[in-house]
């Protein structure tokens, strides 16, 4: 979600174009929810999903905990405590402070932030019952990880379901009648096998079942909307309707296929937050809620993330405003009456709210167990754990309309950007360097895509190979040793003070003052992925993704054999075995690539006029499994040195 993609950055307009973008983004619910709360206006986060998360559940900085997407198979057996994606094995997380102070805890909806041992899960990290997919997003319909959803190609091959349900009695891959893209075409309203449909409904069905009169045991529910992020999918109903809705307040057509569908999801999920929130108001217990509304990074805006930052810069993927100041507010009745309707202005960070929540459940943050490891991995030589990072009083804060514990700090956002408020330094090479308008995308926007000129994304990858287009493409700039903006003056960071005499000495500083922090980052050996972990999930976890080590007991359904497997379940497991073998992975490396990213350019985004859109395609899938074997049996058919043909002999 854009800093432009909610509605209460859109209360005013000078331009056209301006008052365009107002009508198309609509967000009543939100917009009433934030007059009635505090709106934290400097809410900071970090420029992709996984690290975000990572910070958010375990009240870690990004840079302490996680400083990139790690492939979720990959594992590094000779650090079972952080050899693997996500939070390291054994750091607390949020679910488990909470529930210390008796709150019942349920997680629904994207997770990311790690799943190689049952430890890594939801449930591993204190919540009692979660219905969850584990990767960045996966397909909303039939619930798999295609391309569009993940962005890359795993050695997995992309092949697997991506939904789980854990509690006490069953853990296991989702296999409910909703696991199916058969309702895509429906012309109802919220069709039952739209994934955030499925979430909305186990979130009601939380609300409906908690005993409220239990005061001993309230409730922490952690709703974690898929939407907005990609793939760009979208009930039929909410696709016309957007448009239905700017046409009557007097508004143009929508010019971007991926703007329209991006506006019909953002309506979507403020429908849903009316009806979460209209469902604790009708069991009684609006008035003692906290209601958190937070994004976890900047909006996308490659295609086909098609989110808008206006007026800020960049987005998901780059340090500047738009990749990490993020949409984030707080309402509800346990809001001092006081101090609702404002806007608050001091720096709070993602990684707060673990200690914010400790604090409200009574228990100490202190993450105890990670100081335990700690002793351990000293002893071997290991990367140890940080500390929480959280600050204790930020709730207090916010609620006094202070400026908060952060007041006087910088603040460490990345390994190449530090906010030492008014000012923030941005360093290196960053993606996404530019402003777009306030309509965006549009078809100029398309137009340049499909003529190669970008914005690609930047972090596609073959096989956890890293796929790079060169600058152009990624809309790509150099901050060299530093940008510096005054975030408060210029909050569109478009002047760069770095050559001004006058802010040599605050340069410097903070240069420094990043150098320092980045002796801290967090770096352990995280492995890469063996396919062993691909065989894994196919036979225990039934074609799903989910945990694959020391799963002895976690699984409450027996594993299946080889025999249970389907003819091309079977082709699935030969084809991810093939991406072993060094030459055949070098050739899917430079093979597939051109494929998928012709597909990607032809199918990412179309140009909408007048009710035609043109640049259109029938809509297509790439199936894996088959360019994996045809790519192998064009390697083992040819006569060369690297032939292959003795390993199939």
């Amino acid at each position: 979600m854009g800093w432009a993609n909610i509605g209460y950055h859109r209360n005013s307009s000078q331009t056209a174009d301006e008052k365009q973008g107002q009508l198309e983004v609509h967000t009543p619910a939100i917009n009433a929810l934030a007059t009635d709360g505090i709106v934290l206006d400097r809410h900071y986060s970090y420029r992709i999903c996984g690290p975000a998360r990572s910070a958010l559940i375990s009240g870690r900085l990004a840079p302490h905990v996680l400083v990139k997407n790690v492939a979720v198979t990959a594992q590094n057996r000779d650090d079972p405590v952080s050899g693997y994606a996500g939070i390291p094995r054994n750091m607390t997380g949020m679910g488990a402070k909470v529930k210390e102070g008796g709150y019942k805890t349920h997680y629904v909806g994207k997770w990311d932030a790690g799943m190689a041992t049952p430890q890594h899960t939801p449930y591993g990290r204190g919540f009692d019952d979660t219905f969850l997919y584990f990767q960045h997003a996966n397909d909303y319909w039939n619930k798999k990880t295609g391309i569009q959803a993940t962005g890359e190609i795993t050695p997995c091959l992309n092949a697997f379901y991506d939904l789980m349900t854990e509690n006490d009695t069953h853990r296991q891959g989702y296999r409910g009648a909703d696991l199916t893209d058969a309702c895509k075409d429906s012309e109802e309203r919220t069709p039952s096998c739209y994934e955030e449909k499925m979430f909305e409904e186990r979130s009601l069905q939380i609300i409906r079942d908690h005993n409220a009169s239990d005061v001993d045991h309230p409730l922490f529910l952690f709703h974690s909307f898929h939407l907005l992020h990609t793939p760009l999918q979208i009930p039929k109903f909410y696709y016309a309707k957007i448009a239905q809705i700017v046409s009557q307040q007097g508004g143009q057509v929508i010019d971007s296929e991926n703007r329209r569908l991006l506006m019909a999801m953002t309506m979507y999920l403020d429908d849903t937050i009316k009806n979460l929130t209209d469902a604790l108001k009708t069991k009684g217990m609006w008035d003692n809620t906290l209601l958190v509304f937070t994004t976890d990074n900047g909006g996308p805006i490659y295609e086909p993330g098609s989110a808008n930052n206006y007026p800020l810069r960049g987005g998901k993927y780059s340090d500047f405003e738009g990749g990490v100041r993020t949409n984030t507010f707080i309402s509800g009745g346990f809001i001092p009456a006081s101090s609702r309707g404002r806007i608050h202005n001091g720096i709070v960070s993602v990684a707060d709210w673990y200690t914010i929540f400790s604090e409200l459940a009574g228990v100490d943050p202190t993450d105890t167990q990670a100081e335990s490891a700690n002793v351990w991995l000293k002893a071997h030589n290991l990367t140890t754990l940080a500390p929480v990072d959280g600050k204790r009083g930020q709730l207090d804060a916010i609620f006094q309309g202070a400026a908060g514990p952060r007041a006087n700090e910088s603040l460490f956002i990345s390994a190449t950007a530090l906010l030492s408020y008014p000012y923030k330094l941005v360093t290196g090479k960053q993606p996404y360097m530019v402003h777009t308008g306030p309509l965006y995308p549009n078809c100029t926007t398309v137009g340049r895509f499909v003529s190669g000129g970008g914005p690609d994304f930047v972090d596609f990858g073959v096989l956890e190979k890293k796929i790079d287009l060169g600058d152009a493409h990624y809309w790509r700039g150099d901050c060299g040793d530093g940008c510096l903006f005054n975030i408060e003056e210029d909050p569109s960071e478009s002047h760069d003070l770095s050559q001004d005499p006058k802010y040599q000495a605050q340069l410097k500083q903070m240069i420094g003052t990043l150098a320092d922090f980045n002796k801290t980052l967090f770096l352990p050996e995280r492995g890469e992925t063996d396919v062993k972990a691909c065989y894994s999930m196919m036979l225990n976890a039934g074609g799903h993704f989910g945990p694959f080590v020391d799963i002895e007991s976690y699984y409450t359904q027996p594993p299946r054999s080889l025999d249970n497997l389907t003819t091309y379940e079977k082709l699935q497991m030969t084809a991810m075995g093939l991406t072993e073998i060094p030459p055949i992975k070098e050739l899917i490396q430079e093979y597939i690539p051109k494929v998928a990213l012709g597909f990607l350019e032809k199918t990412v985004d179309k140009c909408c006029t007048n009710g035609t859109c043109s640049n259109a395609t029938e809509s297509e899938s790439l199936d894996l499994t088959r360019l994996v074997l045809n790519a192998s049996q064009k390697l083992i058919s040819d006569e060369s040195p690297k032939s292959p043909k003795s390993v199939y002999v």
